[in-house]
């Protein structure tokens, strides 16, 4: 097994190193790589899936109310303060939210951003007509008003804690605010050309076109509320092939892009490329679907668990980059219990538990039970350099468990499509999925019963009372506990099986300045981005 993943870290290497004389940047313009076409330029009907193409757009073109710092602390961005209890912002019983927005701040056509935006992006939101991809959390605002036009009050039916965190922010849908003055008019929002060609906008770039297959072309916006942005230009190239992307570094094609573990050999002697470790929300696990027969055994579950050496997939795939995580929370989150424990990896166990089960070995060592074999259908997506090498393990792993494993690549696009794609509609048994968890804790999106989210079609009593009980209150120390209990559950009814927390690495061009991607989007400060004359590679 080690052989073959030396092969593939060979096979980038030497894809890396075929390339021609570095390209010159254009002046003031950066380029990177998205996997694949932006479902939609409209923040409301975002699209969320593994590489966050629809976001990293998104956050380039609209301001959330607040953001991450590159340390993970929380930020005001469209309003001037958070609100607490301590300012006054939030009620004692929790149930009233008061927002200050920051006042200068204009949309690209000149035209303020105003608490009328807000009330019309929050009724467009909860409009039954717009198929927005859930209303989790704004379905709780029972009235929202405006006394003046820098101020929204918002009342809620009952108390809901990742409120301030998630209302126009990161979360269960990391919708932004639309001008109320373009879209108005608009008969249809689902059908709107804005949808393709925001014309208006408040963050730090405006849309310019949009070559679909190609790129998007971004510029400057002049009357953004910190200053124009001192990067006038940026060019999101599609790109599907993750090693494509290695050349294009080496050339100077882009100036920065996500890279894998296993590619960081490729760029060694590439002087000119800096690489940065990033702690993030991204936790990666794989989502057993229980909607399919051998699956609904717990036993089944676990020893498929119990097959998966989890540190040596952090060890020899991740170069220890990725450490193995336990639980859904990342590690900088203050509600990770860190003496939850996932199973971990015993074969002789999960051998046992697949015999108690009824799938015993026939002569050619694979399992089945009454004439049936044990044999599971696996899907990844080929954008993931890290996906694919884990796959390969995992298969390995469980082949020599006795379990049958097909690997099927969907793409980034069809994997995470809401209501047509393959998680949605159920066709898998195992799945590789990398959850970007929010600013909030709140996991509710994943574990409840038919949340957006839970692919595993998983069904807890248990965690369901605990999601209500955790989202209720507005006590850190109580909300920590309750996430215990949650991630004890998980872990011990395994719907799923954690690998690793994320720490992305970022490789990036040495002309290009003030690059530091948060834990949620590398796009997440574009504002500060400035860029040097271009540097002769050495």
């Amino acid at each position: 097994m080690i052989r073959r993943y030396a092969a593939v870290a060979l096979l980038l290497f030497l894809a890396a190193c075929s390339h021609g004389a570095r390209v010159n940047a254009p002046p003031g313009t950066v380029r990177f790589a998205i996997a694949a076409d932006p479902t939609t330029l409209d923040p409301l009907f975002l699209t969320p899936d593994a590489a966050s193409v629809d976001q990293q757009i998104a956050r380039l073109l609209f301001e959330p109310f607040v953001d991450l710092d590159a340390r993970g602390e929380l930020v005001p961005v469209l309003l001037r303060t958070i609100p607490t209890q301590s300012n006054g912002g939030i009620s004692a019983d929790g149930r009233t939210i008061v927002y200050h927005l920051r006042r200068g701040v204009r949309w690209s056509d000149g035209q303020p951003v105003t608490s009328a935006d807000v009330l019309f992006t929050l009724h467009a939101i909860l409009d039954p007509k717009n198929p927005v991809r859930t209303r989790e959390g704004y379905k709780l605002i029972d009235r929202a008003v405006a006394p003046n036009a820098y101020t929204v009050v918002l009342h809620l039916k009952k108390a809901w804690a990742p409120a301030v965190a998630t209302f126009f922010s990161y979360g269960i849908e990391p919708y932004a605010v639309v001008p109320a003055h373009v879209l108005a008019r608009v008969r249809s929002l689902r059908t709107a050309r804005f949808n393709g060609d925001p014309t208006v906008s408040d963050g730090p770039y405006r849309f310019v076109s949009w070559r679909r297959g190609d790129r998007l072309t971004l510029s400057a916006n002049p009357l953004y509320w910190r200053g124009a942005p001192k990067v006038k230009r940026i060019v999101a190239r599609i790109v599907t092939d993750p090693g494509t992307n290695l050349t294009l570094l080496r050339t100077g094609e882009i100036d920065w892009n996500l890279i894998a573990p296993a590619q960081q050999a490729a760029l060694r002697g590439a002087r000119s490329i800096h690489i940065m470790r990033v702690p993030t929300s991204v936790i990666a696990g794989i989502a057993m679907n229980l909607g399919h027969g051998p699956l609904r055994d717990l036993r089944v579950r676990r020893a498929i668990a119990e097959s998966i050496d989890r540190r040596a997939i952090s060890r020899k795939i991740t170069l220890g980059v990725y450490p193995v995580a336990e639980t859904l929370q990342p590690s900088y989150s203050w509600a990770l219990d860190r003496k939850v424990r996932a199973p971990g990896y015993h074969p002789k166990r999960a051998d046992a538990l697949l015999r108690a089960a009824g799938w015993r070995r026939g002569p050619n060592g694979m399992r089945a039970k009454n004439g049936k074999a044990l044999h599971l259908l696996y899907v990844q997506f080929p954008e993931s350099t890290t996906g694919v090498l884990v796959a390969t393990f995992i298969q390995q792993a469980l082949e020599a468990r006795g379990i049958a494993v097909t690997l099927k690549s969907v793409s980034n696009a069809q994997l995470f499509l809401p209501k047509d794609g393959t998680l949605a509609r159920g066709q898998f048994d195992l799945a590789y999925i990398p959850w970007t968890m929010g600013i909030d804790p709140d996991d509710s999106s994943i574990l409840r019963c038919g949340a957006s989210e839970n692919y595993m079609r998983w069904c807890d009593p248990v965690v369901d009372q605990l999601e209500r009980r955790v989202l209720e209150t507005s006590s850190r120390r109580v909300r920590r506990r309750l996430y215990g209990r949650i991630e004890a559950r998980v872990a011990s009814q395994v719907p799923l099986l954690v690998l690793f927390d994320a720490t992305y690495l970022y490789a990036y061009d040495e002309r290009l300045e003030g690059f530091a991607p948060n834990p949620v989007l590398p796009t997440a400060t574009a504002w500060a981005w400035r860029v040097r004359s271009a540097l002769s590679r050495r």
